[in-house]
C-alpha cells in the first residue's frame, strides 16, 4: 500500500500563538520595503521623459538614470550578501533601507543630473544590500519548509505586486505632482519600514558564510560599467567614437581578467560546481535574456509612447499596465504546473509568445493605435508569468539546497545585467534613428533575442 502522508509534515511540531505573530510581524516588515523597492524600479521608467524634459531630453541621459542604479545593483548582489551573513541580516537590510530612503530624498530634491545619478547609485547600493538581507531573514524567522514556502511566496507576490502598481502609481504622481513626488514619496514610506524593521524583526547571522572574491567582483562591475558606457556612448555620439570604442575596448579587456582571475580563484564568483550543471546555467541565460528583452521594452517604450504619441504620464503608464500586470496573473493561473516536467515548455513557449509581443510591437510602430500596443504589451506580460517561476524553479531545484542563497543570488544579478545591458542597447538603436524607425529596429531586436531564447530553452533544457 502507498503512504500518501506529506513528509513535510511528520514530525514538525505545532507553531506557537506567539511565534506565530511574531512570524507574521517580521513577513510584514520584510514585505513592506521590499515592496518599496520594486515600485520604484517600474514607476520612474514612467516618469523619464518628464524628467528629461527637466534635463536636456537627451535618450542617453535618461539611460543613465535608469542604468546607474541596476549597475551598482548587478555589481555588487552577490558581495552586500555575503557581507550581510558575516555582520547580521537585520543590520544589513536596515542599513539597506537608510540608504534608499536618504537617497531617495537626495534625488527629489536634484537641481542637475549628475546629482540625480549620483543618488540613484546611492539607490542601487541600498537595494543591492536589502534584497539577500530580506530572503535570509525569512528563512532565519521561519525554519520550518512549509512555513518558508508560504512566506517566500508573500514575498514574491510583493514583488509582483509592487512590479505591476509602479507604472499606474509613477504615471499618476507625474501627471499631478511632478516626477520628484516618487522620491517623495519613499521617504515617509521608508522611515516607516526603518521602524518596523528595528521593531518586528531579529538579528541572524551565518555559521559559516560564503568568502568573497573581491578582485573577480571588482573586474566583473567594472567590465558591466564600461560595456554599458560604451553602448550609451554609441548612441550619444557614434559607434565610431573614441569613447564608445573606449569603453568597448575596456569590457573585452576586464573579461579577459575576470577568465583568468576565476581559473585561480578558490572561491570564485561564477562556481563551475553551480554552472557545470545544464539547467542551473540554461536557467540564469534565460534570466539574462528575460530582463534584456522585458526591462528594455520597458524603457522604450515609455519614451516612445510619451515623446512619439504625445500622451500624458498618466495615459502611459494605463497603457503599460497589462505588461506589468499579467504576469501576476498568469503565474497564478499556471501555479499547478511548477514541477520540472513543466520546465521546458514554459520557458520555450513562454519565449515563442513573448516574441510575438515583440512583434506586436514593432509593427505599433507603423501602425500606431493604442489597442494594439496594449495587446502587446499583454501578451509580453503573460509570457513573464509562464517563465520567470519556472525558471526560478529550475535554478533552485538544480542546486544544492545549502548553495540556494548563492544560486537565487546569481539569478537576480543575471537579470539586473540583462535589464542594465538591455536599456544601454536598446536605447542606443532607439537613438540612432528617427523616433519610430529607432523604435521599431530596438523591438526587432528583442524579437530575435526572444526567439534565440525559446531555441535556447527547448534544445538544452530537453538534455537535463
Amino acid at each position: 500500500m502507498v503512504d500518501t502522508t506529506d513528509p513535510l509534515q511528520v514530525d514538525v511540531p505545532a507553531v506557537k500563538p506567539e511565534d506565530e505573530r511574531r512570524q507574521r510581524r517580521t513577513l510584514f516588515a520584510v514585505c513592506f520595503g521590499f515592496f518599496l523597492v520594486l515600485l520604484d524600479t517600474t514607476a520612474l521608467n514612467v516618469a523619464t521623459p518628464v524628467l528629461g524634459h527637466e534635463f536636456g531630453n537627451r535618450i542617453s541621459d535618461l539611460q543613465w538614470v535608469v542604468n546607474s542604479y541596476t549597475l551598482v545593483f548587478a555589481s555588487l548582489l552577490l558581495a552586500a550578501g555575503a557581507i550581510g551573513d558575516r555582520t547580521g541580516v537585520k543590520r544589513s537590510y536596515q542599513l539597506g533601507l537608510i540608504l534608499f530612503t536618504g537617497a531617495s530624498l537626495l534625488s527629489a530634491l536634484s537641481t542637475s543630473l549628475s546629482v540625480l545619478i549620483f543618488a540613484r547609485v546611492l539607490q542601487g547600493l541600498g537595494a543591492a544590500i536589502m534584497v539577500p538581507a530580506s530572503l535570509a531573514i525569512l528563512s532565519h524567522a521561519f525554519p520550518g519548509p512549509v512555513e518558508r514556502g508560504h512566506a517566500v511566496s508573500a514575498w514574491a507576490n510583493t514583488a509582483s505586486l509592487g512590479f505591476a502598481a509602479g507604472p499606474v502609481l509613477g504615471g499618476l504622481l507625474t501627471a499631478w505632482i511632478g516626477w520628484r513626488s516618487i522620491f517623495w514619496l519613499n521617504v515617509p514610506v521608508g522611515i516607516v519600514a526603518i521602524w518596523l524593521n528595528h521593531r518586528w524583526t531579529e538579528e541572524a547571522r551565518v555559521d559559516s558564510p560564503r568568502r568573497i572574491d573581491w578582485p573577480g567582483q571588482a573586474t566583473l562591475g567594472f567590465a558591466l560599467l564600461a560595456l554599458t558606457y560604451g553602448l550609451i556612448e554609441a548612441g550619444r555620439q557614434s559607434w565610431s567614437t573614441g569613447s564608445a570604442l573606449a569603453g568597448f575596448g575596456c569590457f573585452i579587456l576586464s573579461i579577459a581578467l575576470f577568465v583568468w582571475l576565476e581559473r585561480r580563484s578558490r572561491h570564485p564568483v561564477l562556481p563551475g560546481f553551480l554552472f557545470s550543471k545544464t539547467t542551473f546555467s540554461t536557467c540564469i541565460s534565460v534570466g539574462f535574456i528575460l530582463n534584456f528583452s522585458m526591462y528594455g521594452i520597458l524603457f522604450v517604450e515609455s519614451v516612445y509612447l510619451q515623446n512619439a504619441l504625445s500622451l500624458g504620464p498618466f495615459a502611459a503608464g494605463a497603457v503599460l499596465t497589462p505588461f506589468t500586470l499579467f504576469p501576476t496573473i498568469v503565474s497564478r493561473l499556471l501555479s499547478s504546473r511548477n514541477g520540472l516536467r513543466y520546465l521546458r515548455p514554459r520557458i520555450s513557449i513562454g519565449f515563442a509568445i513573448a516574441a510575438i509581443g515583440s512583434a506586436t510591437l514593432v509593427a505599433t510602430a507603423f501602425v500606431p493605435t493604442l489597442w494594439l500596443i496594449t495587446v502587446g504589451l499583454g501578451i509580453l506580460g503573460a509570457a513573464m508569468g509562464s517563465i520567470m517561476p519556472a525558471m526560478t524553479a529550475g535554478v533552485l531545484t538544480s542546486s544544492d539546497p545549502k548553495h540556494s542563497g548563492l544560486a537565487s543570488g546569481l539569478l537576480n544579478s543575471a537579470r539586473q545585467v540583462g535589464g542594465t545591458v538591455g536599456v544601454a542597447l536598446l536605447g542606443t538603436i532607439m537613438q540612432s534613428f528617427s523616433m519610430t524607425t529607432g523604435f521599431a529596429c530596438a523591438t526587432g531586436l528583442t524579437v530575435v533575442v526572444l526567439l534565440a531564447g525559446a531555441n535556447i530553452g527547448e534544445r538544452l533544457l530537453s538534455k537535463s
